[in-house]
């Protein structure tokens, strides 16, 4: 069956979906911990959303299905909107918008306190 989700990625001439077959699950945590990756390029936006979305599919990288990127979303969503506003550094989740480092202090569970 399947989780389905898409995580918005929007730059300053629009946004790119990629659709995840399998993360609806852990979408919060795994999109914290991706944000939280590309950290050094958060503000030059195409590396950044380049870093993103290579953490998220970083397992599945090579294989035929899991992952789509279109400039549409895809599919059905079975989970919370979120997106990625690479531009003013913020998610917006459930109609909150979100700094980058906000969203990573509440979302990412596997931060140490160090």
């Amino acid at each position: 069956m399947g989780s389905r989700t898409n995580f918005e990625l929007k730059d300053y001439k629009g946004s790119v979906w990629l659709y995840s077959h399998w993360g609806g699950d852990s979408k919060a945590n795994d999109l914290a911990a991706a944000i939280n990756h590309a950290e050094p390029r958060w503000f030059d936006t195409s590396y950044a959303m380049r870093m993103v979305v290579s953490y998220l599919i970083k397992d599945s990288l090579m294989e035929e299905t899991g992952y789509g990127i279109s400039s549409y979303e895809h599919g059905e969503e079975s989970y919370e909107p979120m997106s990625v506003d690479f531009v003013n550094g913020t998610v917006t989740c459930q109609d909150i918008v979100y700094s980058f480092p906000n969203f990573v202090k509440l979302f990412h569970k596997h931060l140490t306190n160090a």
